[in-house]
């Protein structure tokens, strides 16, 4: 059984093939472009150096967020473009749970992808059991909620980039770091996950299958504000 994942959440970008619960192939960039141009690209170096076709795979695992609301959208879309094209199954990965497995820590993990605006999409495991939701929220608050917890928390995520510093400060010795060549990259994991979730038949429909954001966009936020307004003016 191979699954192919693919991961487009973050501002890393990987994909890789698992066949019976072993990760066969796995590429990864973080070049700072832009997903739709490096993409197609770096997943047909993949499947030529492995030897295999995408029409090889049994079922397509994809990151669904949350994150990065262009990369969620170009992930999801070429999935169900593969998907409905091959005639194979879908199955939706959450990316944060995606982040926390591939830190493989049995201990208090923490993924954190950087939301803009200040804040982070984040959630909390212990033991590979999920302690808090999915969320957005600013990175001072999550450090101060997490040093309440007095243990030592591994961090991973493209939000360390520009908040590990804050972390640093509040966490001191607690905070832990992923190792390098996991701590942004997390397609291996999301086929590991894609693998246990064939086993159990859990697929999503090409309908239902759909980038899933915390928030609004700043476009949509812009919208939504002028509609208030609209409505304010004419009262």
């Amino acid at each position: 059984m191979k699954i192919l994942a693919i991961d487009t959440a973050t501002s890393s970008l990987s994909a890789a093939i698992a066949d019976r619960q072993q990760i066969v192939a796995q590429f990864a960039l973080d070049l700072g472009k832009t997903h739709s141009t490096c993409f197609l690209p770096m997943l047909d170096s993949m499947l030529s150096y492995s030897g295999l076709k995408i029409s090889d795979m049994d079922a397509i695992a994809v990151t669904v967020g949350p994150g990065s609301f262009t990369g969620l959208r170009i992930g999801v879309a070429t999935a169900k473009a593969w998907g409905q094209l091959l005639g194979i199954p879908m199955i939706a990965v959450n990316s944060l749970e995606a982040m926390a497995e591939a830190t493989g820590s049995d201990g208090l993990v923490c993924p954190i992808f950087d939301a803009r605006r200040d804040e982070v999409y984040t959630a909390l495991f212990d033991c590979h059991q999920r302690l808090l939701p999915d969320r957005a929220v600013a990175p001072q608050q999550l450090a101060e909620e997490l040093v309440t917890y007095n243990k030592p928390v591994l961090m991973a995520g493209d939000g360390l980039k520009s908040y590990q510093q804050i972390f640093t400060d509040v966490l001191d010795d607690k905070l832990q770091l992923a190792a390098a060549p996991v701590r942004y990259v997390m397609a291996a994991a999301a086929a590991i996950i894609g693998q246990e979730k064939y086993a159990r038949g859990e697929f999503t429909s090409l309908p239902l299958l759909q980038p899933v954001y915390l928030r609004l966009s700043e476009a949509e936020e812009r919208k939504l504000a002028l509609m208030q307004k609209a409505v304010a003016d004419d009262e």
